[in-house]
């Protein structure tokens, strides 16, 4: 009998030990799901786009064979190398040529650093001496030395207005050619004098 209870002694104290064994494991298998499932970690924040290089104000000047073409002035300037443009605002440009000079003035421009090429958007002004041009958009063409404004232009001098689409302004010929003729308007002086 003695021996029996002693049996059942040991017993006893080998199901506490796993008892125990498993309450640990319990608790460590709980221990590492509550760790495990923590929330992921934030995504880390994007890198900043890299903002193209900013002027506050800019001038070129293009030469040719020892000869100034024209000149471009802006308030703001951002430059994108890699399309080979520069963004500018509040823009001046005064072309250069026989006769008279032509000063355009707009809102917005594109200029591209490899072909020379400029756009011109916003309220553009052509002007040579009493003569004014206006339009929403003109493109200088280099190769050519022309001016192409394709969208709505109203052509004013002294007593004469003309409105259409599509003017072509040669440069070196000092040309104006209207694709559309929309309208002519004369001012015409009376016999007396009056307008």
């Amino acid at each position: 009998m003695k021996n029996h209870i002693g049996i059942k002694r040991h017993g006893r104290g080998r199901s506490r030990w796993l008892w125990g064994l498993g309450v640990m494991v319990i608790l460590g298998i709980g221990a590492w799901g509550l760790w495990g499932h923590r929330p992921p970690a934030p995504p880390p924040k994007p890198a900043a786009t890299a903002q193209p290089p900013r002027m506050e104000g800019l001038s070129l000047t293009e030469i040719h064979e020892g000869d100034k073409t024209w000149v471009l002035e802006a308030k703001k300037a951002d430059f994108h190398p890699e399309n080979d443009t520069v963004s500018i605002s509040g823009v001046r440009v005064e072309f250069f040529g026989p006769g008279e000079d032509i000063r355009v003035k707009a809102d917005t421009g594109l200029f591209n650093t490899k072909t020379r090429v400029l756009t011109l958007k916003g309220q553009v002004e052509m002007k040579r001496g009493d003569l004014m041009v206006t339009t929403s958009e003109a493109t200088f063409l280099p190769a050519e030395r022309v001016l192409v404004a394709p969208e709505h232009v109203v052509i004013a001098e002294a007593g004469l207005k003309v409105e259409g689409r599509g003017l072509r302004v040669e440069l070196a010929g000092k040309k104006l050619v209207m694709a559309q003729h929309h309208l002519t308007e004369f001012l015409v002086k009376d016999w007396r004098g009056k307008k």
